[in-house]
């Protein structure tokens, strides 16, 4: 047993990582941030990382769940496992949970061949689970079931078989609604929910999007093999990154920065708002409402004209994600993996 002043001493050192440069130094193999909300809300992650109670992770799309889930995994002793990832809004639900827990040759049409499942696959490591909310409710009582008995039994299979898997479940949606309207466990959530972590949209962390807007036209760049050194943001620049919603949080900023590294006039060595305005979604950049129609530039990649007109029906739903998939004629589960794809 850690004698009660060393215990001490880890504690504090634990805790000093809550906020300030400790902290992001620390994360910075993981995550790139400075603004004290990302640090506030990452404050209990080295210490969640040490232990292998399961943690969920809450936060709208695109503002780095997985890359916290990593970073759980990378700085906790599980490190040497494997790091097994699935998005349970992105298997079809007959199948989730041959996903999740494997199956015999013959179990069902089309089983040729045995096949360990992501519990299994994940022994001694971590399990991320992206978009826990979207789980049916089978694959919840099953869920379940391995989180309190440690063991998983193969579809088609008689016996069970002993899996030491960490849990890190994540979803952009509000899980207390969910439970609220039937559609998640109370008890699995309160199983999932043992250390939770909640990420704030990027427009509430003002300080990273400079940061990470550098980073992203750095890499971009890289890439393209530049010549020379990446060119900076200029204070106007900066200014204008700030001053947007983002509702597609840091994934949104990266693809900005994307577009922006191919537009970029040769030799150029600091980047104002002229060079970025152009690339800002019309909605956005010119404040129009959606219902005047949608603006596609001359030149618009095809990529980047299906997120205008994604954005757009967005915008008229009040971000209702069912009511723009009907919108645009597709089905949300279409539209919860372009979404995830952006």
């Amino acid at each position: 047993m850690i004698p009660q002043e060393a215990a001490r001493r880890l504690d504090a050192d634990l805790a000093g990582h809550c906020a300030g440069e400790d902290l992001a130094e620390r994360l910075s193999s993981y995550l790139l941030f400075q603004d004290p909300a990302m640090a506030q809300a990452l404050a209990d992650l080295p210490r969640f990382a040490r232990s292998s109670e399961p943690v969920l992770i809450q936060g709208r799309t695109g503002t780095g769940k997985e890359l916290v889930a990593r970073a759980l995994h990378g700085l906790g002793p599980r490190a040497q496992g494997p790091f097994v990832a699935l998005n349970c809004g992105a298997i079809p639900e007959t199948m989730l949970e041959a996903e999740l827990f494997g199956y015999e040759k013959g179990a069902f049409t089309g089983a040729a061949r045995r096949y360990r499942g992501r519990f299994e696959q994940a022994h001694e490591g971590t399990l991320f689970l992206d978009e826990i909310g979207e789980m049916a409710a089978p694959a919840q009582v099953s869920l379940l079931r391995v989180l309190e008995t440690g063991s998983v039994q193969r579809l088609g299979g008689e016996g069970e078989s002993a899996v030491d898997v960490r849990v890190v479940a994540a979803t952009h949606r509000s899980m207390e609604e969910r439970m609220a309207s039937g559609l998640f466990r109370q008890d699995l959530l309160y199983r999932l929910n043992v250390l939770p972590l909640v990420l704030p949209i990027l427009a509430e962390r003002p300080r990273d999007i400079p940061l990470l807007a550098q980073r992203f036209i750095a890499n971009s760049l890289r890439d393209m093999d530049w010549a020379g050194p990446a060119p900076s943001l200029d204070p106007q620049a900066v200014a204008l990154l700030q001053a947007q919603p983002w509702p597609g949080n840091v994934r949104e900023l990266r693809n900005l920065m994307a577009r922006l590294a191919v537009h970029l006039p040769a030799g150029v060595r600091e980047i104002g708002p002229q060079l970025i305005a152009p690339l800002l979604r019309p909605a956005v950049a010119d404040q129009r409402p959606p219902s005047a129609g949608v603006l596609i530039p001359p030149g618009t990649t095809l990529a980047d004209a299906e997120w205008l007109l994604i954005d757009a029906a967005l915008k008229d739903s009040g971000y209702n994600r069912a009511r723009a998939a009907r919108m645009l004629g597709i089905g949300e589960r279409t539209l919860r993996r372009k979404l995830n794809e952006s």
